[in-house]
């Protein structure tokens, strides 16, 4: 499962992480998938807000069992 979290390194917080569907068959699936989900997320963002604040996306793949 991929879990993405938006964060930001000027205040140093993380708003809830959330998971993003569907499930992936294989780690590298999911993280592709995570890689190309935080690039589209920067993407839709205002620039300015994301440069302000300096924005990041981290995500992470779970196994289903460990969620």
């Amino acid at each position: 499962m991929l879990v993405m979290t938006i964060c930001s390194a000027t205040f140093q917080t993380c708003l809830p992480p959330s998971d993003v569907r569907p499930v992936y068959d294989s780690h590298y699936d999911c993280a592709t998938a995570g890689y190309l989900n935080a690039l589209g997320v920067l993407q839709e963002l205002d620039i300015d807000s994301v440069n302000d604040n300096k924005l990041v996306v981290n995500f992470k793949c779970y196994p289903q069992s460990d969620i």
